[in-house]
């Protein structure tokens, strides 16, 4: 079965035609020159975040679906730049990797049901071995995703250091941690959900029970992401949203994947490592920043690495 009220909530979310029957940025295009500017007012201390988990053989792959942690090589190595002088030297390097193999934004082509896509695009004419013909992921780089950024810290809200595994986060619960923390949405704000399963894999250095069963969002918080016109949505684990058994086996698996990407077209970041922002946003009081995050413009990709940035 379907996850519940999922075929109404797909009905009344999806954006498709909105921003025109070509367009391939979905939600980002709440973002707008005042949301710029009120992003940039929030800047008030100089302090500045970094958001991103290394990109190192020490991630968190595990393999599984045939993600693997990045590999670095070097293709030019104490080479110099002219043989005749051989005193000055260079190296230079390469990198392979998964483009969703730590922090990293989910393109609007990353997932899909009945064979379509966001904005009606059909999955045969869209998707190949090429990657994705539209809804690739540079369309979200150009000209990029920068915003307000708002921390919903979840795992402080409800004194606990970490979500239980099986905490599926509610519509309830996004509203009232809002109110504790003294912050109201705005149009093209970006939401950070602090679930504390980041710890898993930066302190207990747990890759599979990171990678496992998670706390996150319940596919119902898709309504008030679209009732409050946010931009894009970020968390500090896996998937964003809820894993469980129970989901998975479902017939509609990553439903607020589906509802967010496919129907809203509502870009998902992954593992944005939000413990040291976290602990200044409870310092201070204040929940709100400039976040930028742009993702590389890899043609035709369906996701992309991000090195996100908070500034206070």
């Amino acid at each position: 079965m379907k996850p519940a009220n999922f075929d109404h909530l797909a009905e009344t979310l999806r954006n498709w035609g909105r921003w025109g029957p070509e367009d391939q940025r979905g939600t980002l295009n709440h973002i707008g020159p005042a949301t710029l500017k009120a992003a940039a007012a929030t800047v008030q201390s100089g302090k500045l975040f970094n958001l991103g988990l290394n990109f190192d053989k020490n991630g968190p792959q595990s393999g599984s679906g045939g993600r693997f942690n990045p590999k670095l090589y070097p293709i030019e190595l104490f080479t110099p730049l002219n043989p005749a002088h051989p005193n000055a030297r260079y190296s230079d390097d390469v990198i392979h990797m998964p483009l969703q193999s730590a922090t990293q934004w989910d393109a609007l082509s990353h997932v899909h049901y009945d064979g379509v896509l966001y904005n009606g695009c059909k999955a045969c004419d869209t998707l190949s071995e090429k990657g994705a013909a539209r809804l690739g992921i540079e369309h979200l780089a150009t000209p990029g995703i920068m915003s307000r950024g708002v921390l919903i810290d979840m795992a402080r809200f409800k004194r606990v250091e970490r979500l239980p595994l099986d905490y599926a986060i509610t519509v309830d619960d996004l509203n009232a941690a809002c109110a504790a923390q003294g912050v109201e949405m705005a149009v093209g704000d970006i939401i950070l959900v602090r679930t504390g399963h980041m710890r898993a894999f930066t302190v207990d250095q747990d890759r599979a029970g990171f990678m496992g069963m998670q706390p996150g969002l319940s596919h119902h918080c898709a309504e008030w992401v679209h009732d409050k016109s946010l931009a894009a949505v970020c968390a500090d684990n896996m998937a964003v949203e809820i894993l469980h058994p129970e989901g998975l086996t479902s017939e509609m698996p990553l439903a607020f994947h589906m509802l967010c990407l496919r129907d809203m077209g509502c870009p998902l970041g992954e593992m944005f490592n939000l413990e040291a922002l976290a602990v200044d946003c409870a310092e201070d009081g204040r929940y709100a920043f400039l976040l930028s995050a742009p993702p590389l413009a890899v043609t035709n990709g369906f996701g992309s690495p991000v090195n996100p940035l908070a500034l206070k």
